[in-house]
């Protein structure tokens, strides 16, 4: 099976689940009407039996003016009960259809093949073949859009795509965007080195900035982002990238569907729930009829060691943050990460002279939210105190994340590189 039938194939997959997930809504809608119409219905009948119970022809007469308006709010809900009626029908001899089509479309293309059991076995099956040849998946993509945050991994998947881009002469789809979370959310120097990444292979670069920033989101609702609500992921990051990804699509200006692919360095190994996601799946938030988004995480299954070791044999760049030992290069202060990193990150941001430990802390304060239920910022800010009056300020060296994850060798070998590169 060649690509363009893969990708012919995965767009029916999106078709039929967005057609399925519409009719789902449309049942959930009509559940609800009918419970509109049931709770309008009694009130008309309440009003009915005191108008028929009243004693007092008065009574009698008051409880008649009263049915007025909740007869006509009762034939308004039977009216939106039909239509949600009518709305489920419809929807349900789309998915049908759809899935029909699909079903009939892969019939044709499966021999030879395991059989598939479902619609998700399917679209498993044949992303999972695409990911395998990232050549001629980006020869058949319209447009590639590498999604940096300048972080190790950011950094590594970036030189893979690049690399693979030139080899499959692709170089000139490759467009590398950073969101910028703002001075008071990012490390110093984040948005220049993402873009002398991009640059180092003669890559397109866009900055994005989402507006108000994490304190701006946070001041606003009055509280912290967390594990199960990470609106600044979803409000900073994911929807100001997914404007831009409609954008390209429509700057393509394409007779027939434009397939991009959307890039991110997320690893396996990084949390349980990154885990359980795909090297490849579909984007079905911002695909449409005119646009198929795949979302390709290149680096998903390498680990911790070999993203280092990728980054000292070719002399990448990194963000210095690393080499004080901060794991990962998220905001200064992540509500995922652990005490201890948050801890180390105050005592960062001293010895760059950041204001910003305090800022967070008294935000905290102000909007009365703990940062995390284990800690808060004060208790962190309160660590980091004790720690610089017990150890001093924070020092390290350039190389030292090399020399922690790889050894002292590794370390004076890519130092030595990135000299030559210079």
């Amino acid at each position: 099976m060649d690509n363009t039938t893969r990708l012919h194939l995965l767009d029916l997959i999106r078709r039929a689940q967005q057609a399925t997930a519409a009719h789902t809504a449309a049942v959930r809608a009509a559940a609800r009407a009918a419970k509109a119409a049931a709770q309008a219905r009694d009130h008309v009948d309440d009003l009915e039996r005191q108008r028929t119970t009243a004693q007092d022809p008065a009574q009698a007469s008051e409880a008649t003016d009263e049915l007025d308006e909740p007869l006509e709010e009762y034939a308004n809900c039977l009216h939106r009960l039909q239509a949600a009626k009518n709305k489920v029908a419809r929807t349900f001899l789309a998915a049908r259809a759809a899935n029909r089509t699909l079903g009939a479309s892969y019939a044709r293309h499966a021999r030879g093949r395991a059989r598939a059991s479902s619609r998700d076995q399917i679209a498993a099956g044949l992303l999972d073949e695409l990911a395998d040849v990232p050549l001629e998946m980006m020869d058949a993509a319209h447009a590639i859009l590498v999604q940096s945050s300048a972080g190790k991994d950011s950094l590594v998947m970036l030189h893979r795509i690049a690399t693979w881009a030139k080899k499959a002469g692709c170089l000139h789809k490759v467009v590398v965007i950073h969101i910028d979370l703002g001075e008071e959310s990012e490390w110093p120097g984040v948005r220049e080195l993402a873009q002398r990444q991009a640059e180092r292979y003669g890559l397109r670069f866009h900055v994005l900035r989402a507006e108000g920033g994490l304190l701006g989101l946070v001041e606003k609702r009055g509280m912290w982002p967390d594990a199960a609500r990470r609106l600044c992921t979803a409000t900073l990051k994911r929807d100001v990238a997914n404007k831009l990804l409609r954008q390209i699509a429509a700057e393509l200006g394409l007779d027939e569907q434009a397939v991009i692919l959307n890039c991110m360095g997320i690893r396996a190994a990084e949390s349980p729930a990154r885990s359980k996601k795909q090297r490849l799946a579909i984007d079905m938030r911002t695909s449409a009829n005119s646009r198929m988004v795949l979302t390709w995480h290149p680096i998903f299954e390498v680990t911790d060691r070999e993203v280092w070791q990728e980054i000292a044999t070719h002399g990448l760049e990194y963000h210095p943050v690393y080499d004080a030992l901060i794991p990962r290069l998220s905001c200064v202060f992540c509500v995922l990460a652990p005490f201890d990193v948050l801890v180390r990150a105050a005592r960062l941001c001293w010895a760059l002279g950041l204001p910003l430990p305090a800022r967070y802390r008294d935000l905290e304060a102000k909007i009365g939210h703990r940062f995390k239920q284990s800690h808060s910022l004060a208790e962190v800010y309160a660590e980091a105190e004790r720690l610089e009056r017990k150890e001093g300020a924070l020092v390290w060296n350039r190389g030292d994340a090399v020399r922690q994850h790889l050894g002292a060798d590794a370390a004076d070998d890519y130092l030595a590189r990135v000299a030559l590169a210079a």
